[in-house]
């Protein structure tokens, strides 16, 4: 599967998917209830879910296990379910992507801790904690992994380095970026590092494809892909929310961009470098069968 997601890559134009708690949200998940263990206990209603994803054109379905990392888990008090609850997430997005060439993608998200100096999490054992994430997925067989909105690369470099101690999968790196209040039109993590140090950060670690997702509308994602493509030659990677977002009285976030609206800049994600174009929080499957569109006609593929 390595040398399939590499000649993906080299099309130059690819389809991500779109916000997964959106559709488990939107599919009745309760706000406070893991999601991850609808892996396990609603596992034909997620097949059900992302299999809208694959069918609106995704060539990356990324599992349902965000937040399935022992630290995030611990929090209902299923951290000693981890290697279930992801080799089940990893199982789950394999039946939704049977008989096509959709990629399963194990996702990696951020734990929570914060590491030494800054916090009390010491990076062994936080890298002990992925690899126990990296462990299911593997188990529920993955075709790479996508360690994605992290704002401290520390904790970037744990997971990956978790996950090269047991596999050589590809790995894409994306990180949680906002726009930087001194600066007009530059971009910096929480922690300060620009698009610039975060290229050369996951270059080292020998990440395949690095980007952002999350956190920013896409018209700052189509001047942040400026910003990466003026710095790196990986293969980019870029999933922006829905809007910026604003609570609700029930306690879940509303989107404001539809998806006809984030439409009309997709192509300028593509023209300013991007390789990978998604979504993040509050986009779906309409929205993704538009970027697939897009991405069939620059691929001179359409109907």
């Amino acid at each position: 599967m390595k040398n399939l997601f590499q000649a993906k890559l080299a099309c130059g134009c690819l389809v991500g998917d779109g916000g997964m708690g959106t559709l488990l949200q939107s599919a009745g998940l309760p706000v406070g209830v893991c999601g991850e263990l609808w892996n396990v206990e609603q596992a034909e209603k997620v097949v059900v879910l992302q299999r809208q994803y694959v069918d609106a054109g995704s060539d990356l379905l990324l599992t349902n296990t965000f937040g399935a990392n022992p630290r995030k888990l611990s929090s209902y008090s299923l951290a000693d379910r981890t290697e279930e609850l992801n080799a089940a997430g990893a199982r789950v997005a394999r039946r939704a992507t049977e008989d096509t060439q959709t990629l399963v993608v194990g996702d990696i998200g951020p734990s929570g801790a914060i590491l030494e100096p800054f916090g009390d999490m010491e990076f062994n054992v936080l890298k002990e904690q992925f690899a126990r994430q990296v462990k299911g997925l593997l188990d529920g067989g993955v075709d790479a992994f996508i360690i994605e909105t992290m704002m401290d690369f520390g904790e970037v470099r744990c997971a990956f380095e978790a996950i090269r101690s047991l596999s050589d999968l590809p790995v894409i790196v994306s990180m949680f970026f906002d726009t930087d209040k001194q600066n007009p039109g530059q971009f910096r993590t929480m922690y300060g590092d620009t698009p610039a140090a975060i290229c050369e950060k996951a270059e080292s670690l020998g990440a395949d494809v690095v980007g952002s997702n999350c956190g920013l509308s896409i018209d700052a994602y189509v001047d942040l892909a400026t910003r990466f493509k003026e710095v790196t030659s990986k293969p980019i990677i870029l999933q922006p929310n829905a809007g910026l977002g604003r609570p609700a009285e029930n306690g879940t976030v509303i989107y404001d961009d539809p998806p006809e609206r984030m439409a009309t800049r997709v192509e300028d994600l593509f023209n300013n470098g991007a390789t990978i174009v998604g979504g993040c929080c509050g986009t779906g499957p309409e929205y993704i069968r538009r970027v697939r569109r897009i991405a069939d006609r620059r691929l001179g593929r359409e109907n």
